[in-house]
């Protein structure tokens, strides 16, 4: 041991302290950043969110065409078909976010270059998401108990029954579509499920119109056609898809090694639901709240079921239009943390506020000009319009601060606080809207109007939430992370911003084909950047890399995959 440790430290003496005593001891290291064009990151901006709008009011249209051809049949027919939806919704949506594990798990398999891990991988999606259908089938034909528990119109629950038995036709086409997409969305192909999507749209409003309606000579089948065409559309796309990428363009071979149920080891299967089950139980809690909103209207008739069934339509319709500005803000703020500029981060905040102010204002102004006939599209009956009506300006107040709560929560996720959004979701879901709902609507007995009112209070309340996080961020801690992310994923501004703008364009909005949206806006928006989704992977692996086997996800130097944005 030395003297050392035990030494004063020798402070040198100035001959002229004057020139010393006001700089600090230790000069901070002050990152100048380059300016802001505002011009420039405006076209940006406005660019992603009309891609990513258009692709996604696409997506959500295709939705709705059911709902838009049985609501011009009569306010029963919406109505059952609404009701039935709600509540095979609840076990589908789980097995169909399940599913999503694949992008995970296919996408960090891809990454560490185990191609013929990622097909693996495939194959145990498609036959876990089979075996989940049996049930998924059973409860879709079991549906009458809770039809009738729902409500007492006896021609509501008769028809809900026909409509729920007809659709199970389309459960595991629907799934296996799923699964496959994910799976060529993970390694990068997105081209031929954006297509399949589009002529789907196409597929569904022939079908619907020839089976409800009838052509050359033919009468149709009028209410029980909606669902056939749904069961057609869904096969469809699985059909379309396979066809092409597979067996025509053999876009699978570069990830897949053929079918071996060898592989299928219990640890594999372990991985695999370590990651389905949670997001399949967080999508079960968030659908089941829906579907208890919707059981709330079902009690106050079946009028009200209609016509919250067009309200809720429309919404998932203007979701669309505010999405396309909170993806592009959520993208170009994640690039300049990334790129370690928080200060233009925050521009970019303040700049895709206001765009959504402008955005969301003109559909204020034309949905007051509209009026009625803003619901055409999916009824010109007269009493569901009055019931519509009744709820209009609230409808519109909540579509405005929804606006708002979508700006503030693409800033959040695009920091990667992605717990902050979904804890405050859960809870202003089951404490507060749910709560007002039932006893605004039923105790006190002030009918529909009050569910829209719980949902204005709903969405004031998160983005209260939002904004006081948001205004106890540190910028510049989070711009230090997001570097930290990008250095440890290798990625950079140029394949983000394409990638991301990717899994938006491919990804918002997607449910199955013939999902009415019951809800105000879609349970879980796509994690587009970086930091967002190495939080989502640590959240659903618990921080665990595997290392066993062929089931490693890392590379053969042992670091753990970064190819965040292959997923």
């Amino acid at each position: 041991m030395t003297q050392a440790g035990d030494a004063h430290l020798a402070i040198p003496q100035f001959a002229n302290m004057s020139d010393f005593e006001h700089k600090p001891l230790l000069a901070k290291h002050v990152v100048h950043e380059p300016p802001v064009d505002l011009n420039s990151e405006l076209w940006q901006l406005t660019s992603m969110a009309l891609q990513v709008s258009l692709s996604t009011f696409a997506r959500i249209a295709l939705e709705s065409i059911d709902s838009a051809f049985l609501g011009h049949i009569g306010a029963e027919a919406l109505a059952a078909s609404s009701l039935a939806i709600v509540w095979t919704n609840v076990p589908l949506m789980g097995v169909w976010a399940g599913a999503s594990a694949l992008v995970t798990l296919c996408g960090q398999a891809w990454g560490a270059k185990n191609g013929e891990l990622a097909g693996i991988w495939l194959q145990m999606g498609l036959v876990i998401t089979s075996i989940l259908m049996i049930p998924v089938f059973i409860w879709y034909w079991c549906l009458g108990f809770v039809l009738g528990a729902s409500t007492d119109d006896q021609e509501v629950v008769t028809l809900g029954i026909r409509f729920a038995r007809i659709l199970s036709f389309s459960i595991w086409p629907s799934l296996v579509y799923a699964c496959v997409r994910l799976y060529f969305q993970s390694v990068g192909i997105m081209a031929p499920t954006t297509v399949v999507g589009t002529i789907s749209i196409g597929v569904t409003v022939a079908a619907n119109y020839i089976l409800i309606y009838g052509a050359f000579g033919w009468g149709g089948m009028g209410f029980d056609g909606s669902p056939l065409a749904t069961v057609i559309a869904s096969w469809f796309q699985p059909i379309a898809l396979i066809s092409y990428a597979v067996v025509y363009k053999k876009m699978h071979l570069q990830a897949w090694g053929g079918w071996d149920f060898k592989a299928f080891t219990p640890e594999r299967i372990k991985t695999f639901l370590g990651i389905a089950i949670p997001v399949a139980s967080n999508s079960l809690v968030s659908n089941l709240a829906n579907s208890a909103m919707s059981l709330i209207a079902a009690k106050l008739g079946s009028d009200v079921i209609a016509a919250n069934a067009v309200i809720s339509g429309l919404w998932g319709l203007l979701w669309a239009l505010f999405w396309g500005f909170g993806c592009a803000t959520q993208v170009r703020v994640a690039n300049h943390l990334g790129a370690n500029r928080p200060a233009a981060a925050k521009k970019l905040g303040l700049l895709g506020f206001g765009c959504t102010v402008i955005c969301v204002v003109l559909l204020a102004i034309g949905a007051s000009i509209l009026r009625h006939r803003l619901f055409y599209v999916f009824t010109t009956d007269d009493d569901l319009l009055n019931l519509c009506m009744l709820v209009q300006p609230i409808f519109i107040c909540g579509f405005m601060i929804e606006s708002m709560e979508i700006l503030t929560s693409s800033i959040l996720t695009a920091m990667g606080e992605v717990n902050v959004t979904a804890w405050a979701c859960l809870l202003a879901t089951w404490v507060i809207e749910l709560p007002i709902a039932y006893v605004g609507a039923i105790v006190l007995g002030y009918g529909f109007p009050m569910l829209w009112y719980a949902i204005c209070i709903m969405e004031t309340v998160k983005i209260l939430v939002y904004l006081y996080t948001l205004s106890k961020i540190d910028w510049n801690a989070m711009a230090r992370r997001a570097v930290e992310t990008m250095e440890a994923t290798g990625e950079n501004e140029e394949e983000v911003l394409e990638d991301t703008k990717n899994v938006a364009i491919s990804e918002a909005g997607n449910v199955p084909i013939g999902l009415t949206r019951v809800m105000h806006s879609p349970v879980n928006a796509p994690l587009l950047t970086p930091t967002s989704r190495a939080e989502r992977w640590d959240r659903d692996t618990g921080g665990l890399t595997h290392h066993r086997g062929s089931v490693s996800f890392v590379s053969p130097s042992g670091e753990r995959s970064g190819s965040f944005h292959h997923v």
